[in-house]
């Protein structure tokens, strides 16, 4: 009688222990897909910004006279964008979810902030690099270790660099058009004001590439 009611407590013990796994699991996911929708949401969000800057910047033909409003704008911007690459980031390293629609989403911004660094970089003379790094996360054994090497190197320079990073083998469009503006035809690949750079490079020699840089 005894050991009957000890498998029966057992029995209860290992249905409630599995009922709070699969609670966690649950809650989890849910959690989860909560993050990528309300990432999605912030980006689209952001990416008005980014229409409202370029059409301020059609209907003052250009002008350089609004160049802070320019600046502190993109400023906000470049953050919002580089928090959204960190959040991606944890997403699939630390939680095993890889949304390539969301992806593709956040990649479209990048390019709307990178094309809107570009002209007001030359329109207010904004000294800041624009370094893009091209990588795939299926097939390059050494771009996560590249992407660290360039968060290094500009941690080291007291220049102001702006970073958007492509990975090329999730069917972007925007990527792939990157691609070939820039001739991208191996991973890692970075590209520092326009100029591309193929293959590995360490912190300091992406330092002197962007000490260089005009």
């Amino acid at each position: 009688m005894k050991r009957k009611m000890s498998l029966s407590l057992y029995g209860a013990a290992f249905l409630i222990s599995l009922a709070v796994f699969i609670a966690g699991v649950f809650v989890g996911s849910v959690l989860d897909t909560t993050s990528t929708q309300t990432i999605s949401e912030e980006i689209s969000r952001v990416s008005e910004r980014v229409s409202s800057v370029q059409l301020l910047l059609l209907m003052e033909a250009n002008s350089s006279s609004f160049c802070p409003v320019y600046l502190s704008e993109l400023e906000s911007i470049d953050e919002d964008v580089e928090n959204f690459g960190h959040r991606l980031s944890y997403l699939e390293s630390e939680k095993n979810v890889h949304d390539v629609e969301l992806k593709k989403q956040y990649f479209v911004l990048e390019a709307e902030s990178y094309l809107l660094s570009q002209k007001v970089r030359g329109l207010c003379g904004d000294d800041s690099v624009l370094l893009v790094h091209f990588y795939s996360n299926s097939n390059c054994s050494r771009c996560e270790e590249q992407g660290a090497e360039i968060l290094r190197a500009r941690d080291g320079l007291d220049r102001n660099v702006k970073l958007f990073s492509f990975d090329g083998d999730i069917g972007s469009p925007v990527a792939e058009a990157f691609m070939n503006r820039y001739n991208i035809r191996t991973y890692p690949s970075v590209v520092i004001n326009g100029k591309r750079y193929s293959g590995f490079r360490s912190a300091e020699e992406l330092q002197e590439l962007i000490s260089e840089a005009q």
